[in-house]
């Protein structure tokens, strides 16, 4: 009898984030820890081999000295597990046929893993919320079983809050100059982006406008200007000042509480390290660079509400609602924004001194003065 490693089963070796090897069955959904032999064993029949013959040779690299039976007896434990199968279960199974070539089309495009996570999460169960009532209740319900396991606490960092800071204005009416004409006709701005204009693009766009005190037993969720699923606003924002009068050049971060730009450790703000850092966004931003905003999402945030499936829609989304926010509450105050998502997320990471990981860079928001103003100097 041949076995092979089933087509919809990744492997992934211990790394900095987990410390075994794990088995991932896309099709099923489920993820298995896996012992160095079990590992060994699959790499091993990562084509065709009959039962036996995997056994011995993998028996005959086997440092312990441990017999043909023992591997053969392992084999057998990870073909009930469905890790490995005869190949014709690869050949006739429509839905890993299906995989299979999905995986092959998107990996033309790059999009190995891509095509992974689509399997991974294709008609992932969501509730019905025709029947509303229900819905809602088994949706509090699992928010409860959440929370007996773990408090629903993030909502904000707070870990530059003892930083030298300045401080942020709340959102208000008052603070746009322009109107919903100005947002969408083709007049250049002609504003400077100074201190002011930068203080209420951020206010307008990070800054809490209420508070939702949901009905389990969770922290109050905070609300901004921009729509966030679940309230859950993963999204962070940092800011790289350049030239903007009335404020030092340098590194922040937009900390809620206080509402404020914290400063951070960093590099100075020249023209390599903005290049080494922001390849993409200083090669095709047209205008004079005055300040970056950049976007990162807290992934675990969302992760609480949403789960492992959902989160990596949600947290784009998330970072979509506010870009959006910063251009056209730069538009309405007449500076221009630009948005690149083409910068190399480990550069920025780095730069940031982020754990990609748990933290990961979404896209840069860069800003100068209206296309309209002069370029002869300030006044």
């Amino acid at each position: 009898m041949k076995l092979t490693l089933n087509a919809a089963v990744r492997l992934a070796p211990p790394s900095a984030v987990c410390d075994h090897w794990v088995a991932e069955h896309l099709l099923a959904r489920r993820r298995y820890r896996l012992s160095a032999d079990a590992a060994a064993l699959l790499v091993a029949a990562a084509v065709p081999v009959d039962r036996d013959e995997l056994a011995e040779r993998v028996a005959g690299h086997d440092g312990r000295g441990r017999t043909p039976g023992f591997w053969a007896g392992l084999a057998d434990s990870l073909q009930r597990s469905g890790l490995i199968v005869e190949p014709t279960e690869n050949e006739d199974d429509p839905r890993v046929a299906w995989f299979v070539r999905l995986r092959e089309e998107w990996s033309r495009r790059g999009w190995h893993e891509a095509a992974e996570y689509h399997a991974l999460t294709y008609d992932y169960p969501c509730l019905d919320y025709s029947e509303a009532a229900r819905a809602i209740a088994t949706d509090q319900q699992l928010m409860r079983l959440f929370q007996s396991r773990e408090p629903d606490a993030d909502r904000v960092k707070l870990d530059y809050a003892q930083q030298p800071g300045v401080d942020l204005v709340e959102p208000s009416a008052d603070l746009p100059t322009g109107d919903l004409s100005t947002l969408w006709d083709d007049t250049p701005g002609t504003a400077r982006l100074d201190a002011d204009a930068l203080a209420a693009i951020l206010s307008l766009t990070f800054g809490q406008t209420s508070e939702r005190h949901p009905r389990t037993d969770a922290a109050p969720l905070l609300r901004r200007s921009s729509p966030s699923g679940g309230a859950r606003h993963p999204s962070e924002g940092y800011v790289v000042v350049r030239d903007v009068p009335g404020l030092e050049p340098g590194w922040y971060h937009v900390t809620m509480r206080p509402f404020s730009l914290r400063r951070l450790d960093g590099p100075d703000v020249d023209e390599p390290t903005l290049v080494a850092t922001f390849r993409e966004t200083t090669r095709r931003f047209p205008f004079p660079l005055r300040a970056l905003v950049v976007l990162t999402s807290m992934f675990e945030r969302n992760m609480y509400r949403y789960r492992e499936p959902r989160t990596f829609r949600t947290v784009h989304m998330d970072a979509g609602h506010l870009a959006a926010t910063l251009r056209m509450s730069a538009r309405a105050l007449g500076v221009t924004a630009r948005l690149f998502y083409s910068d190399e997320a480990a550069r920025v990471e780095r730069a940031f001194g982020l754990d990609g990981m748990r933290e990961g860079y979404m896209l840069t928001v860069a800003f100068g003065d209206g296309s309209g103003a002069s370029c002869a100097g300030r006044e």
